[in-house]
This record gives C-alpha cells, structure tokens and sequence, in this order.
C-alpha cells in the first residue's frame, strides 16, 4: 500500500470501487489502477490475491485493442506519467461520463440466469421459448442489462423497458447492438483459443461530445464467465477459471458475509485460473 500511495500522490482519488482505485489524472483523463482486491457477490475483502490487478489491466488492454473497429474506447494513447513497478497495473484513461447501466450479454444459460430460469422457466422476465438445460448454448446471444450499483450495493437485474427509462431509447438500442457485436466477435476468437466466453458485462460512457465509448474493462476474469473447450473433441469443461472459482469456494464454506482470510492454496488456484485465461486468450501463435 505504501508503495501505492507513493507512485500516486499527486494525484487526487477520485473514486474507489470493488478493485480499481480511480484519480484525476488532467483535465480531460483519468487514472485507473486495478487492485489485487477481489469481490464476490458485491462484497469487498480486504485480503487480496497478489498480481491479479496487474493480469486484469493486461487483459483489458488486449481486448480495448482488439475491439477498436466496433466502438471506440476510452483508452489514451499515452503512457502514465508513472516510475513504480504498479505501472503496469495501470490505465490512462478519457473522461466520459458514466452510464448507470451494465450490459450483460449471455451466450450460455449459467450463474444467476440459470437459477432464475430454473425456479421461473424465466429469462431475464421472459419466458423461454424452448427447453434449456444448464450450460445449455442459447440460439442466439441475448441482452439481459442490469443497474450499476455503488460499492457495497447489488446490482438489479432490469429489463430493457427499464433501461430506456433510465437512459432512454436511442442510446438503449446502441448499447443493446454494439454489446451483442462484441459478444460475438469475442466468442468466436476466444473459441478459436480453446477458451468459451458463456457471459459477459460491459459499462459505457459518453465522452465530451457525447459520443458512445467503451470504458472499465472488457472480457476478464473477474466481468466474465471462462471455460476450457478441446477444439479437437469439441467438448466443454465447465469447471469455471474466473472468479466464479472464489464464488463457489464461499458458498461451498457457508461465508457469511464477514471478512475473511483467504488460504493460500484458494489464492493460488485463482491467480492460477486467471493466467491460464489471459495465456490462452493472448496467445497470437
């Protein structure tokens, strides 16, 4: 921490979330510094998982850049006026202004989309047209936003009736489309790779003159849901490598929503699962 707060003190905090620490960089940037904090559930804990931050930042940046030909994002071209070895864990950033919604794209029936579907035949409010079971690939990607909770809040799945209402029309069908575009780009890429990308989030902004932008981070471990595909016997590992690992280690141990300390074998297996993610997705060869 100490050294944290020496690479950046000159620059003023501006927010704090789950895991990224957010400062005034200059007038029209930001500084975003991913933590090795983690999340689970919308709870922060206070024991970290050392070079999850700076493998999160890597991965965000691979995909800012290979997504440039569908949106914009909210990426600088310029280094961080930084000489910390936390450099790397770092993004220099424009401002926009935030739009209060998260676009949840699924491709597979997993996490909480499962257990509603499962208790109501429901996704996301609307009945299903066919039969599903878990895991099950749906025909075509489907768009199910939620709302952008502050730290410490849940987030509320929404439906897109609702989305308009908070953002309006015009900006909920821009959303909606470049969400599923880049769903799509990057499943068929990361399939490629031996990866299934089964759902992802996405958070928008609008810079200064109002033009829709990419922000946060993109297709992670921590905003997505990873498994492990054999391209050769086309089969699907569900045992997930992202953060829902942690999840179910918490439900497995009845976690009570108390702070704990998180055993160093756990924080092995998931910085572990997050490398193998970034390996196989950046891998060029």
């Amino acid at each position: 921490m100490g050294n944290l707060n020496t690479a950046l003190s000159k620059y003023n905090l501006a927010f704090k979330g789950k895991v990224r620490n957010i400062y005034n960089y200059d007038d029209n940037k930001l500084l975003i510094y991913t933590s090795d904090r983690i999340s689970a559930f919308d709870y922060v804990f206070n024991d970290e998982i050392e070079g999850k931050g700076l493998l999160l930042t890597k991965m965000a940046k691979f995909w800012f850049n290979k997504t440039r030909h569908i949106i914009s994002n909210h990426i600088a071209n310029e280094d961080p006026d930084i000489t910390s070895n936390i450099k790397d864990s770092c993004m220099l950033v424009t401002k926009t202004k935030v739009l209060p919604i998260e676009a949840i794209v699924r491709g597979h029936l997993a996490g909480s989309a499962w257990n509603t579907y499962e208790a109501t035949q429901k996704i996301n409010g609307i009945s299903a047209t066919k039969e599903y079971k878990k895991y099950d690939k749906f025909d075509a990607p489907i768009f199910t936003p939620s709302t952008k909770a502050k730290v410490g809040d849940k987030d509320i799945n929404i439906s897109i009736k609702e989305m308009q209402n908070i953002i309006g029309k015009e900006l909920t069908k821009a959303i909606q489309k470049i969400s599923i575009e880049l769903y799509e780009f990057a499943y068929n890429f990361a399939k490629e790779k031996g990866v299934i990308i089964a759902d992802t989030k996405f958070e928008f902004g609008l810079d200064s003159n109002n033009k829709l932008m990419l922000i946060d981070e993109i297709f992670t471990p921590d905003c997505s849901r990873f498994w492990l595909y054999d391209k050769k016997l086309k089969k699907l590992n569900h045992d997930a490598f992202d953060k829902q690992f942690f999840r179910d280690y918490l439900i497995k141990n009845n976690w009570n929503n108390e702070q704990i300390i998180i055993p160093n074998d756990v924080k092995e297996q998931i910085i572990s699962k997050y490398k193998t993610a970034y390996d196989l997705i950046t891998n060029e060869i």
